[in-house]
């Protein structure tokens, strides 16, 4: 069965959003667990060009965090507050992270609120205490702080090793990613394809929680610096967890590859749904047919199926609009996967 049909779907696709004013550049490939089956780029976006992949960066948290489950060095079920010492020592902070464990920070249903501006207080254990008073909700809640506070684990695992970051030590090194950045030099920001201009939203919610924060950037490119406040802000040059990394289009085929070819349990597990829409890590549901994957706020995702042996990632910038006037692109990340797992779909049809 020819590819040919799918790449020209998808290329109209992604024409006719990009003219819409979805996003100004894009990066997208398909691929299978054994070869890139193609990929294309519209606008300033070349093959090697890095992209802001924001909430993407959860992946690649998660996916550290999986391997250190599998090598025995915690459990799924065992309490954050046994793994970070800072947070133990702290009564206030003891008591309001109480009974969260490394399964409920992966799934997001450690009742945790949905954001918090770290960056307005001193520190993030700061910050974290102030978060920790606002209202929780029961059941699952999207959250960055689960994986910051993932991120925290992580760098307690991989300290600071002079001339060679963590994202590389803890998994690009052992699973051979060469695209993928936590730390940005002169000539990586110069393949960086900009992200937006300023954190307007950001600015919006800090006014509306009373917080003050004087050292916004100002609404001018943003380009080879993440784009996310906090990972900007209040991690600068450390590891966020929650977003902060910078990756071509290759990094995350080769990533998401790992998934579909794995034979750890713990790592097909992370695929299915484990509570309310949520693998560990991932994210189910009608967007990711037969499969997982996940969004990022620049306008990245990733798809895959382990069912149907396809994977798509897709890079964009969708946040680059001087007027700030832009749209989420969840239609068209939806109607992408969906051409994907279709094709995969009729090709296993064909192969039957």
């Amino acid at each position: 069965m020819s590819i040919q049909p799918l790449l020209q779907d998808l290329q109209a696709l992604a024409v006719d959003y990009q003219a819409q004013g979805y996003f100004p550049s894009l990066s997208l490939a398909v691929f299978n667990s054994q070869d890139m089956l193609f990929r294309f780029t519209l606008g300033e976006a070349r093959e090697d060009s890095l992209f802001d992949i924001a909430s993407l960066s959860k992946i690649f948290t998660a996916t550290i965090v999986l391997r250190l489950i599998d090598e025995g060095r915690f459990d799924l079920d065992t309490p954050l507050l046994a793994l970070n010492e800072t947070a133990r020592q702290d009564s206030v902070l003891c008591e309001g992270l109480r009974g969260i464990t490394i399964y409920q920070l992966l799934t997001h249903t450690s009742t945790l609120p949905a954001w918090y501006p770290i960056y307005t207080q001193p520190d993030f254990y700061a910050a974290l205490r102030e978060a920790i008073l606002l209202e929780r909700v029961d059941g699952m809640m999207y959250s960055d702080l689960n994986f910051m506070l993932l991120g925290q684990i992580v760098q307690d695992v991989y300290p600071t090793v002079a001339g060679e970051s963590l994202l590389a030590r803890a998994l690009c090194k052992p699973l051979f990613i060469k695209g993928a950045h936590d730390v940005m030099d002169e000539s990586l920001r110069a393949r960086a394809i900009p992200s937006g201009y300023g954190n307007p939203e950001e600015e919006a919610v800090c006014a509306k929680m009373g917080l003050h924060f004087d050292r916004f950037r100002s609404h001018t490119p943003i380009s080879g610096e993440v784009h996310d406040g906090n990972a900007h802000h209040a991690f600068y040059q450390q590891y966020a967890g929650h977003a902060g990394i910078f990756s071509d289009v290759e990094s995350l085929v080769t990533l998401c590859r790992y998934y579909l070819t794995t034979d750890s349990e713990l790592l097909k597990s992370a695929q299915r749904e484990q509570t309310q829409g949520r693998g560990l890590g991932f994210a189910v549901g009608e967007m990711y047919p037969k499969g997982c994957g996940h969004t990022g706020f620049t306008g990245t995702s990733l798809y895959l199926s382990r069912e149907l042996d396809i994977g798509c990632v897709i890079l964009s910038n969708r946040c680059f609009y001087k007027d700030l006037n832009y749209k989420p692109t969840k239609p068209f990340r939806k109607e992408a996967h969906q051409l994907v797992a279709d094709y995969a779909q009729a090709f296993t049809n064909l192969d039957a």
